[in-house]
C-alpha cells in the first residue's frame, strides 16, 4: 500500500491504515525501550488539563496554537497558587480557553503538573509518557503539520547535572537511531518560547542554546530541550535541598517520524518497517 492511500488527512486530522500504524507502534516501542533502559518509569497523565494550570505555565502566551478552538474565550479565575510558584499575569494569557479542561500541545506538561508540590529523589526523576497533543495551527500539511498528533517524551527532573546528563543521553540515542535507520537528520539550535525573547534570557540563549531540533529536510521530528528552573519554580517541584528542580526533555513527534520514513523510503512502508526493526535489534 502506498503512502498516499495508507494515510488520510482531513482538516489536520489523520487516519492511518495498518502499515503506518504498525510502523508507528514499532518506533514508539523502540523509544520506550530505550527510555526504560535509561531508568525511566512509564507514566500516564490526563488527556485534558485544567486551563488555569496550563495558563500558570504561560502555555497560552508562549504557544497561541495551544488553543484548541479559534473562538475568543476569557480565562477563568485560577485556583490559589502556592507561595513559591508565580501566578500568570492576565496580559500574558490572551485568548485562553474558558470552561472545562483543555488538551495540551505537548506531552510533558502533564508530567510537571503531576509532580507539582513534590520533592524529587536525590537521584532525580526520569519518566516517559505518550500523549495525544493538539495545536490549532493557521494551516495544516499532511503528516507534517497536524491538529492532533502523538508525542512520545522522556522527561528528567532533578539537579542541573542530572537533567544535562539526560540531554546528552538523548542526543546520543537520536544520533544512533537515525544512523541505524539511515535517516539523514540535521541537528540545529532553536529558541524556546518559555524564555523572554527580549531580555537577558534571550541573550543567554544565544550563548547557550536551550533547545536542539532534529530536522529531516527542514522538518523538526524530534527535539531535546532544557527548561532550567522554569517548571520547577512554576510547579513548586523541589530538590531535597529545597531548591527548585531543573527539568529537561526529549520529544519524538510520531506522525512526523512517519512522514520522514515514508519520504525517505519512497513511500514503501515495508522498507521503512524493516529499517526500523533492524535498528531496534542493533540498539537493543
Amino acid at each position: 500500500m502506498s503512502a498516499q492511500t495508507a494515510v488520510r488527512v482531513s482538516e489536520g486530522l489523520v487516519a492511518l491504515e495498518e502499515e503506518p500504524t504498525r510502523l508507528a507502534e514499532t518506533l514508539d516501542e523502540l523509544c520506550t525501550r530505550w527510555a526504560r533502559a535509561s531508568g525511566a518509569a512509564a507514566l500516564t497523565v490526563p488527556a485534558l488539563l485544567p486551563v488555569a494550570d496550563l495558563a500558570a505555565l504561560d502555555i497560552y502566551r508562549n504557544f497561541p496554537s495551544s488553543l484548541s478552538s479559534p473562538r475568543p474565550w476569557t480565562l477563568p479565575r485560577p485556583a490559589p497558587h502556592r507561595s513559591n510558584s508565580r501566578p500568570p499575569q492576565e496580559s500574558s494569557v490572551p485568548g485562553a480557553a474558558r470552561g472545562g479542561p483543555r488538551p495540551p500541545s505537548s506531552a510533558c506538561y502533564g508530567v510537571y503538573l503531576h509532580h507539582r508540590d513534590r520533592q524529587v529523589s536525590p537521584d532525580g526523576e526520569l519518566v516517559t509518557v505518550v500523549a495525544q497533543c493538539f495545536r490549532n495551527e493557521d494551516h495544516f500539511d499532511g503528516l507534517r503539520r497536524l491538529k492532533a498528533f502523538r508525542m512520545r517524551e522522556v522527561v528528567a527532573l532533578g539537579s542541573p547535572d542530572q537533567v544535562t546528563d539526560h540531554l546528552d543521553r538523548s542526543a546520543r540515542f537520536l544520533d544512533a537511531l537515525a544512523g541505524e535507520i539511515g535517516l539523514p537528520l540535521e541537528r540545529r539550535a532553536a529558541s524556546d518560547p518559555f524564555f523572554d525573547q527580549s531580555g537577558e534570557r534571550a541573550t543567554f540563549q544565544q550563548l547557550l542554546p536551550v533547545k536542539y531540533e532534529y530536522l529531516y529536510k527542514g522538518l523538526a521530528i524530534a527535539s531535546v530541550n532544557t527548561h532550567f528552573l522554569f517548571f520547577g519554580e512554576r510547579c513548586a517541584i523541589s530538590l531535597p535541598t529545597g531548591e527548585p528542580a531543573s527539568t529537561s526533555c526529549v520529544g519524538f513527534g510520531v506522525e512526523r517520524w512517519l512522514h520522514a520514513l515514508a519520504d525517505h523510503f519512497g513511500g514503501d512502508w515495508d522498507l521503512a518497517q524493516d529499517a526500523v526493526e533492524k535498528a531496534a535489534e542493533s540498539l537493543a
